[in-house]
């Protein structure tokens, strides 16, 4: 035999035995660890499991949905641990603020002790069920729903209201301006799972008018986000926070929990929003099935859907319809021959003044626009995603688009 011969089965047998030896120590481990198990679950001890904690909208929604659910009794109570060593989480920030009402444990050598106990599928409780819904209705919503008009969970401590009010300062925003933060999901966002969720992007040029609208009417913006490919141009009144070294885990919350509302997309920043009671006005929405996911405070407009093979918008009905309502996958576009059109700077603009009506209580809805809130969301049939939901859709934008409604 050749010595490179020896030596590979050499090498082979060393990873067996290594193998080996962790089999041993992880079957060792697991019969210690089984009498403490059974007393955890008697105790009613959950390992809470996040469908995707580097993610922020499951970080923010996820564990709101949990403890909500528990306070209006829909569920057995629970004893929520998340385990969550340092770098495995979007926001370090945010998470403190969720050990008001679970428990997180932030050691490592905590983390690696009571990894064990994950092997126990009695003792996880998986949250992803409450956002992570394909091709049915999302849990979250039924609970969005029962909890109604109370107040949020989370309100911002003092040190950390102060400190962000210092930075904000600095950053040459006056003590007593009103500000609005803004974000838009762009393609640098996540390059890992480009091809997977490309659709729900949107192109930042179509949110500037309604910026300048905000401005001229004295309000600050922040754009949000971290770092884009792209810089906005300088414009009286606007930050474009996302490209400063003042950005950090601790000044997204503070921002999104100040401000006097938030202007989004298809994107999970503005769920930190709504954890500290901020109204949200999110656009270019999809899928259409996702338009009703958020609060009472809110108001949503989607991306309309284009019909190549026809050349015409698809109706809302015959969308509701078809399975398309419910596609979460750009391939699934892709492969029908449709393309989701985003709505224009008008239409966000008339979106971004709904909202202001709203948060200075001087909004008019006629009853033709209940009666296009309620044919609109008669469209809509359980495992649609947001069935359910609460939150208005754009009152213009359904003015604009009621020939679209089909339902007659």
């Amino acid at each position: 035999m050749k010595p490179q011969e020896t030596l590979w089965l050499s090498f082979e047998a060393a990873i067996r035995k290594r193998d080996l030896t962790r089999k041993v120590v992880l079957a060792a481990a697991l019969a210690m660890a089984f009498p403490v198990s059974v007393v955890l679950y008697l105790l009613r001890v959950r390992f809470l499991r996040l469908n995707s904690p580097k993610r922020l909208g499951h970080l923010a929604a996820e564990p709101d949905i949990f403890i909500k659910e528990g306070v209006l009794g829909l569920r057995g109570w629970r004893y929520g641990v998340l385990v969550s060593p340092p770098g495995t989480a979007a926001n370090e920030c945010l998470l403190g603020y969720w050990s008001r009402y679970i428990k997180v444990i932030r050691s490592p050598i905590w983390g690696r002790v009571l990894s064990v106990f994950y092997r126990f599928s009695y003792l996880l409780d998986n949250l992803g069920r409450y956002t992570l819904a394909i091709n049915e209705t999302a849990p979250s919503i039924a609970v969005q729903r029962a909890w109604g008009t109370r107040r949020a969970l989370l309100a911002l401590d003092e040190k950390h209201e102060r400190e962000g009010r210092a930075c904000l300062a600095e950053l040459g925003v006056p003590a007593d301006a009103e500000f609005v933060c803004f974000h838009c999901r762009d393609p640098g966002w996540s390059p890992s799972d480009e091809a997977l969720h490309s659709f729900r992007n949107c192109n930042v040029d179509n949110y500037l008018l309604a910026v300048s609208e905000l401005t001229r009417r004295g309000l600050w913006c922040i754009r949000m986000g971290r770092a884009s490919p792209r810089r906005l141009a300088p414009m009286e009144g606007v930050i474009d926070y996302a490209h400063l070294d003042a950005s950090s885990d601790w000044m997204d919350v503070f921002l999104c929990a100040t401000c006097k509302f938030f202007l989004g997309s298809a994107s999970g920043l503005s769920e930190v929003a709504t954890l500290f009671d901020r109204p949200c006005a999110l656009a270019n929405l999809a899928p259409l099935s996702a338009l009703l996911k958020y609060g009472l405070n809110d108001v949503a407009i989607p991306k309309l859907l284009w019909s190549e093979e026809e050349g015409r918008y698809l109706k809302f009905r015959e969308t509701f319809d078809s399975d398309m309502s419910n596609f979460r996958f750009t391939d699934l576009y892709r492969e029908r021959g449709i393309r989701l059109l985003e709505n224009t700077p008008e239409e966000v603009r008339d979106l971004v003044l709904e909202m202001l009506e709203r948060a200075e209580g001087r909004v008019v809805y006629t009853e033709a626009d209940e009666k296009l809130q309620r044919r609109f969301k008669a469209l809509m049939r359980p495992g649609h995603y947001t069935y359910g939901g609460i939150n208005r859709v754009g009152r213009d934008f359904l003015r604009k688009y009621a020939y679209l409604m089909g339902d007659e």
